[in-house]
């Protein structure tokens, strides 16, 4: 059986997408808080899956995760970056340190698993990369400035990983707006302009699920590409 390792998995998205993937791979759900992955394994068909704790901001993710997988002879086949930050704040008020939390685990975390998944007694392993960026990275928004430059460098990094690392596909899903657990504050006095004005609404956290199916099931001619799944909002 094929692996997938998904970070962020406790997210409203990565929540949805190890349900769905669980019913045909085994899943390494990666997030910081093992009660809340516990639970998510739970909730997964069969019983493989395993668990990767890891904290992007404080943790050395390179040695943990090497650690992690010999320890359990595992070479995972795909890898879902999932994980990141989403938080906004005028660049006036931009602090240095929360300016590198956000790239550690949106941009630093993602090179780091790379690093580790890319070396020669996992690369023959692997068949795809899959990174999640945003809209942000393409269009303006006031106080969006520093989440919008980390989520614009995971659309770099796919360019340039899917010519080094070529034939393991490396393909990035540049998302609109999509109600879950991160956003709801943000988006719930927002909710029924933006369903009014977006072609098809707000997107719900399962959007993904068949795009990723795609991704990963199909032998697709497909790699250094981003995908916009945004409900027709950049169209405007």
């Amino acid at each position: 059986m094929e692996t997938i390792l998904i970070t962020g998995s406790t997210s409203s998205i990565g929540e949805e997408l190890a349900i769905s993937l669980s019913e045909r791979y085994r899943i390494i759900l990666s997030g910081r808080d093992i009660t809340k992955l516990s639970n998510l394994k739970s909730k997964l068909c069969g019983v493989n899956h395993m668990i990767w704790v890891c904290d992007f901001v404080s943790d050395n993710i390179s040695l943990s995760l090497l650690e992690f997988l010999n320890k359990f002879q595992i070479k995972p086949t795909h890898f879902l970056h999932v994980g990141g930050d989403f938080s906004i704040s005028p660049i006036r008020l931009q602090k240095k340190e929360k300016t590198i939390e956000t790239f550690h685990i949106n941009v630093f975390s993602a090179v780091e698993i790379v690093s580790v998944l890319s070396k020669k007694e996992f690369k023959k392993e692997l068949k795809n990369i899959v990174f999640f960026s945003s809209i942000s990275a393409l269009r303006g928004k006031p106080g969006y400035a520093v989440y919008s430059a980390a989520k614009s460098s995971l659309i770099g990094l796919t360019k340039s990983l899917a010519i080094e690392l070529n034939p393991i596909k490396v393909n990035c899903f540049v998302l609109g707006a999509i109600k879950t657990k991160a956003t709801e504050n943000i988006l719930s006095d927002k909710e029924e302009i933006l369903n009014s004005h977006i072609p098809l609404g707000l997107g719900k956290p399962n959007a993904l699920n068949d795009w990723t199916s795609f991704l990963l099931d199909k032998n697709n001619w497909m790699t250094g590409q981003e995908l916009i799944i945004d409900g027709g909002a950049t169209i405007l």
